[in-house]
């Protein structure tokens, strides 16, 4: 047996240099067999293959040539493709994917891999990462310092758009500067995934411009949701260029299913399902372990059914000096292996398999208290494959097993120790070696690992390590903890009915009144989005009683801030004001620049409902500069619209145009479509005050497009009446009265406080009828009188005016002018003392059009119309003073 083993090399090598004689018969052998006759001695490629762990490749001749023609077709018409190879466990998918790389390679194919594990996968280590890395042209496990470089470079090649800075830098895994931190937390989580998404598309589409591109993604069973989409951004980047994506799966658990390929619907797709070896496919392979007699490779062969890696390890069983016994399944040949490793490297197998499939040699060193291990003995018996300056178990099957033969007691211990070596590190390895340690720490640690990925802006995978928290809480506070995050990553990604029937469980369950006190805001918060504004209300005093008697000055600011936000739908606009008050007070209280910032921005809600311009103005600018100051961003791009609102009111529409652009711009590159509607509303509303059709026009069809995609009919109607306006404006007085009396029937159906009453006014101005006019200023007056958004009394009475002035009716003009005054008394604003002025001295030139004092009254208003910007304004004025 000695001598046979120390031949085996030696004819392992000849394997491949040889030539076919037939199929023989053989003393002990039932069936013939294929042979061999040996020509010369050669090192490629079965010496290339011991040195990797690899077997000879045998068989596979028609898979691997349908992937020669793939690359063939590819590099010919410089057009992608997507090859998804699926089979069993152990079938042979890696085994053929590697064959597949090779031949790419040898075609002048650049090669990108990433591997999904199921466990023990480190920060920086999934797919995405590795391959984005790639594509970058790091190797795995590059240096902050060279990632940093090389999004530099990429930076000045000036391939970058506005706001791919934050994507770049989170796909090679480097922290923001803050300007860019800013706008990342500021996203919206869908826009931070399609910006990430679009990048890796892009990286992909530039390394194929580059040079033919494989990029390949193994073991996609193991896939989360998220790394799906990344996927269809790889094969999106390799549509038009010569690239290949190469997948593979376990048939059980593929993920790639029709919905999947649906979105990569123009980019041919080939399976290829591999089934178990042929006979003599299985001969062949034998053939590579000679030191196994005939009769048992024959046993193993039949023993394993087909499947290469069972076949495999059976003769390496065999060869290794079994005996003529074939263990029954992968497990009990791995465990017959084991035993016959030096006791070091057996200790390090198992201690390996605690880890992961992959694992690093620091790490390994720890859990078996050897500093100078190396891996060499279980290199040598190919049970693992060096991966960069990691190690890899030859399959996962392998690692699992290994895993199975810990007891109990050793895999815990493991696993803790493996636990405090992640501990300051990767809170989520953390979380889950304390998880398999059966360790009473894991939830907390699990809640830990939730709030650090929700902080990284990853809230599925945040919201997966919460659940899993929760499966195995014991404790009443752990549960209910954990709870409360996973209620507020539902409401995160959008999930309300989710998250509410979360809270109402933890409300149910909440262990002491400052958890109940919790859990009613969280409540309360869902069912203020989902229009349960009752109940909210109810939950929100049932709080307050609570955080007043604790003086819980957190939960106060919180819950002052929410009610002020229910109040304003409601109407109730005083008590908004006074909530968002308080709301401020307690948060300057508490010195968190955040809460303050929001309740600056109620505030200045409730006082642009009231009509109070000016104070709006400078609660809406105070939120934007210290939102700014502190890197609220989401708040910041929520509330610069509105400061540019109420700024057209201070007679500044040319800087409120300047902050239109500036919110739409903000809006779009976080992913916030409400304050992207706000933005064009307001450069709607400035483009108009300042006479530019065509502009107004431009944002009319970009606010009407956001609209659609909300669902937002308040602002459809809105829409419509400012649509009439320009029309009017145009002379198109049809198309404006048909547009205007649409935009009132919606108003009607949604709600008349957010803008019917302006609505009518507008109409009033379009239509010839005297009586018409006259019914449709009543009833918008009367709407005022029920109370109403304050932009409507002031648009309304500039409305009036100029129907007055049309029916040349100087008392009516003067009448709605001293309206438009009334109304500002309280807090006068310099819009409507502008638009006042003009309107009485446009009346008085009406009474005596020969009065110097009204002519030159009216040039003065002309001069100030001119200096502010409202050109849409000085066509009445003009034709005045020509008369």
């Amino acid at each position: 047996m000695r001598q046979q083993r120390e031949r085996a090399p030696l004819q392992r090598l000849a394997r491949h240099d040889a030539k076919r004689a037939g199929e023989q018969c053989f003393k002990g052998i039932d069936t013939p067999v294929r042979a061999w006759r040996l020509r010369a001695i050669s090192s490629d490629p079965a010496s290339e293959s011991a040195k990797t762990g690899q077997s000879l490749f045998v068989g596979r001749e028609a898979e691997l040539e349908q992937f020669h023609g793939i690359v063939r077709a590819c590099v010919a018409r410089r057009a992608g493709h997507i090859v998804h190879v699926r089979g069993e466990a152990g079938i042979g998918k890696t085994r053929l994917v590697d064959e597949m790389r090779r031949h790419a390679q040898s075609q002048g194919f650049e090669i990108h891999r990433g591997l999904v594990l199921d466990f023990g996968v480190g920060k920086g280590q999934d797919p995405v990462h590795t391959i984005a890395g790639s594509l970058f042209g790091l190797p795995a496990g590059a240096s902050s310092d060279a990632r940093r470089a090389a999004a530099a470079r990429f930076a000045a090649e000036g391939s970058l758009e506005a706001g791919q800075h934050a994507f770049l830098h989170d796909l090679l895994d480097l922290p923001l500067a803050d300007e860019w931190r800013t706008v990342y937390d500021a996203m919206d989580h869908g826009a931070r995934k399609r910006g990430k998404q679009a990048l890796a598309a892009r990286l992909t589409g530039d390394a194929c411009r580059r040079a033919a591109t494989l990029i390949v993604v193994e073991d996609l069973h193991w896939a989360e949701p998220e790394m799906l989409d990344y996927l269809s951004a790889f094969a999106s980047g390799i549509a038009n260029g010569p690239g290949l994506l190469v997948t593979t799966s376990r048939v059980e658990g593929d993920p790639i299913d029709a919905a999947w390929r649906a979105r990569c619907r123009d980019i041919p797709f080939a399976t290829i399902d591999l089934g178990p070896l042929r006979q003599d496919e299985a001969l062949s392979l034998a053939g590579n372990f000679i030191d196994a007699t005939q009769r048992v490779a024959l046993a193993c062969i039949e023993r394993a059914g087909g499947n290469p890696l069972f076949l495999e390890q059976l003769l390496r069983n065999a060869e290794e000096g079994s005996g003529n016994a074939v263990p029954g399944s992968i497990r009990s040949l791995v465990l017959a292996r084991m035993d016959r490793l030096a006791p070091r490297d057996r200790l390090a197998f198992q201690a390996a398999a605690v880890i992961g499939q992959r694992f690093g040699i620091a790490l390994l060193r720890r859990l078996i208290d050897d500093p100078g291990y190396v891996c060499d003995g279980l290199l040598a018996n190919a049970l693992v494959l060096p991966e960069g300056e990691e190690f890899l178990f030859a399959h996962a099957l392998i690692q699992e097993s290994a895993y199975s033969t810990l007891l109990r007691a050793r895999r815990r211990e493991l696993h803790r120790c493996a636990a405090d070596w992640f501990a300051h590190g990767d809170p989520t390895l953390h979380a889950q070696h304390l998880d398999r340690a059966e360790d009473e720490r894991a939830p907390q640690a699990y809640l830990a690992a939730a709030l650090a990925q929700r902080t990284a802006h990853l809230l599925e995978a945040a919201l997966r390590l919460a659940e899993r928290g929760l499966e195995i809480a014991q404790s009443e506070t752990d549960r209910h903890s954990l709870s409360c995050c996973k209620g507020e990553l539902q409401r995160d990604l959008g999930d309300i009915a989710g998250s509410i029937a979360t809270w109402r469980a933890a409300l149910a369950a909440a262990p002491d009144d400052a958890s109940l006190c919790r859990c009613q805001l969280g409540l309360a918060e869902g069912l203020r989005v989902s229009e349960g504004l009752d109940e909210a209300l109810d939950l929100i005093e049932a709080a307050q009683r609570i955080a007043e008697r604790d003086d819980r000055v957190a939960e106060l600011a919180s819950l002052h801030y929410l009610r002020g936000n229910i109040y304003f739908p409601l109407g109730k606009i005083d008590a908004c004001s006074t909530e968002h008050e308080r709301g401020l007070d307690y948060a300057r209280r508490l010195g968190l620049p955040e809460a303050e910032a929001r309740a600056l921005g109620g505030l200045a809600d409730a006082a642009y409902a009231q009509g109070r311009m000016r104070t709006a103005f400078r609660h809406f600018s105070d939120c934007v500069a210290l939102s700014r100051e502190h890197g609220c961003g989401r708040i910041e791009v929520a509330n610069l619209s509105m400061q540019g609102f109420s700024r057209i009111y201070l007679n500044e529409p040319r800087q409120a145009r300047e902050d239109a652009v500036a919110a739409v711009r903000a809006a779009a590159l976080i992913g916030q479509p409400r304050a992207q509607l706000l933005g064009e509303t307001l450069g709607v509303f400035a483009c108009y005050e300042l006479g530019d059709m065509p502009a107004t026009q431009v944002h009319l069809e970009q606010e009407k497009r956001v609209i659609r995609q909300l669902g937002a009919r308040r602002f459809e109607a809105q829409n419509l009446e400012m649509q009439g306006r320009v029309w009017l404006a145009d002379g198109r007085r049809g198309e404006a009265v048909d547009a205007l009396r649409e935009a009132l029937a919606i108003s009607r159906e949604v709600g008349t406080q957010f803008s019917a009453p302006k609505n009518l006014s507008a109409l009033a101005r379009a239509v010839d009828d005297h009586d018409e006019r006259t019914r449709l200023l009543a009833e918008g007056a009367d709407l005022l009188r029920l109370g109403t958004v304050g932009h409507n009394h002031l648009w309304f009475y500039r409305d009036a005016i100029e129907a007055m002035l049309a029916a040349r009716d100087p008392a009516g003009v003067l009448r709605y002018a001293s309206a438009l005054e009334d109304y500002t008394r309280h807090e006068p604003l310099p819009w409507a003392e502008l638009f006042a002025a003009r309107a009485r001295a446009l009346a008085r030139v009406l009474q005596a059009p020969a009065d110097d004092a009204a002519r030159g009254e009216l040039a003065r208003v002309r001069t100030v119309l001119l200096q502010t910007g409202f050109q849409q304004y000085l066509a009445a004025v003009d034709a005045a003073l020509a008369a």
